[in-house]
C-alpha cells in the first residue's frame, strides 16, 4: 500500500471571505497627565461661552478637576431665572459637607428675578457663607432689611460695588449702616430713604457714587459729606428733588472728579452757575432730561472748564442748533452727543 494511503490528512476547511471584524479598543485618556492651565482652557473652549448649557453636566463627569473648573465659572456670576432656583442656589452654598466649596466661588449676586418675594431671610445665609462677595445688586424694591445690610461688613469685607433700590419693608426713613464695608469704590442708591446719618457712614474707599430719587438727601448734606470724601472720581445725580442747585460748590470740593452726570428736569441755567468757570478737567460730563437752554452752552463756551466728552442728549428744545455750533466753535471735545 502506498504511504499517501497510510497517512490520514485532515480536512481542509474552506476559509470565507469575509475578514473577521475586531472591536477597536478604546483610547484611555488621563486628564492628570496634563498641566492644571491645559485642562482649564480646555474645558472652557468646550464649554463656550455659556455657562448654562446642557454640555455642563457632561464636562462636570470627566473628572473632580473640571468639576471644580466648571462650579468656578458657574458660580462666580450666577443669574437666578426664578425663586425656586434662588432656593435651591442657597442651599447648595450652605451644605454642612460639600463635595467643592461652592460658596467661596460666589462673586457676583444680582437680585432683580427674585425681588418680588421675600428674600431677607435666605439674603441672610448667603452673606454669611459666601465671604468672597465682590459685586451685590439688590435692584429695586427689595424686601431685605437694613440689619441685613449690615452683615456685609462683617461677612464680606471685599465688596467693592453695591447698587441699592427701593427698600419695601421700611417706606419711611431708614438708617443703613455702610460701616465695615472697607473695600467699596461703587455706591449706587435708588429710591432709598436714607439720611445724612447713613450717608456719612459710606467709608472713605467710594470712588463712584450714585443718586437717584433720592428725595430725603440735601445739598447741605452732599456738601458736608464730600468734604470727607474728597477722592470721589465718579458722582452722579438724578431725579434728586432737594439735589437741583449749587452744582458749582459741590463740584469744587471734589478735585478728582472726572465724571459728572446730571439728570432731571429740575435742573436749568440757575442750577450750573459757576459750574464752567472751575478750572478742572473732566473727562465726561453728560446733563441729559434737563431744562437748560442755550445760556448755559454760552457758560461753557467762555468757562475754564475742560470736557473731553459732552452728552447733552434728550434735553428740551430750548438747546437750539445755533447753541450748539456756537459751542463748537470755541470748545473742542473729542464726542459730543
Amino acid at each position: 500500500m502506498l504511504l499517501r494511503h497510510r497517512i490520514k490528512f485532515p480536512l481542509l476547511k474552506k476559509t470565507p471571505n469575509t475578514v473577521k471584524q475586531t472591536k477597536p479598543k478604546p483610547i484611555k485618556c488621563n486628564t492628570r497627565q496634563l498641566p492644571l492651565e491645559i485642562q482649564e482652557i480646555i474645558c472652557f473652549m468646550v464649554l463656550g461661552e455659556d455657562a448654562s448649557s446642557p454640555f455642563v453636566v457632561t464636562a462636570m463627569r470627566v473628572c473632580k478637576t473640571w468639576a471644580a473648573f466648571i462650579c468656578e465659572r458657574m458660580y462666580r456670576k450666577y443669574q437666578f431665572k426664578n425663586y425656586l432656583q434662588f432656593i435651591g442656589f442657597v442651599l447648595t452654598i450652605s451644605l454642612p459637607n460639600p463635595l467643592l466649596p461652592y460658596n467661596l466661588y460666589v462673586q457676583e449676586i444680582n437680585f432683580e428675578s427674585v425681588n418680588k418675594y421675600g428674600v431677607d431671610t435666605r439674603v441672610r445665609r448667603l452673606i454669611k457663607y459666601c465671604p468672597n462677595i465682590t459685586n451685590i445688586k439688590f435692584g429695586q424694591a427689595t424686601s431685605v432689611k437694613s440689619d441685613t445690610l449690615q452683615l456685609l461688613g462683617k461677612y464680606c469685607q471685599n465688596v467693592k460695588t453695591l447698587q441699592l433700590g427701593g427698600i419695601q419693608s421700611f417706606p419711611f426713613m431708614l438708617d443703613c449702616n455702610f460701616s465695615g464695608m472697607d473695600s467699596l469704590s461703587n455706591l449706587s442708591l435708588a429710591a432709598t430713604p436714607i439720611q445724612y446719618s447713613s450717608l456719612k457712614t459710606i467709608p472713605t474707599s467710594i470712588r463712584h457714587l450714585k443718586l437717584m430719587q433720592m428725595d430725603a438727601l440735601y445739598h447741605k448734606d452732599l456738601m458736608q459729606w464730600t468734604q470727607t470724601h474728597r477722592q470721589l472720581t465718579f458722582l452722579s445725580i438724578g431725579r434728586c428733588k432737594h439735589l437741583t442747585q449749587k452744582f458749582a460748590e459741590l463740584v469744587a470740593e471734589l478735585p478728582r472728579l472726572t465724571d459728572l452726570e446730571l439728570y432731571g428736569t429740575e435742573i436749568n441755567d440757575t442750577s450750573l452757575l459757576g459750574l464752567f468757570d472751575i478750572p478742572i478737567t473732566l473727562n465726561t460730563l453728560s446733563i441729559c432730561h434737563t431744562q437748560i437752554t442755550d445760556t448755559t452752552l454760552q457758560s461753557l463756551s467762555n468757562g475754564r472748564l475742560v470736557i473731553n466728552h459732552l452728552n447733552i442728549i434728550n434735553t428740551n428744545n430750548s438747546v437750539t442748533e445755533y447753541g450748539i455750533h456756537s459751542l463748537l466753535k470755541t470748545k473742542k471735545f473729542k464726542t459730543i452727543q
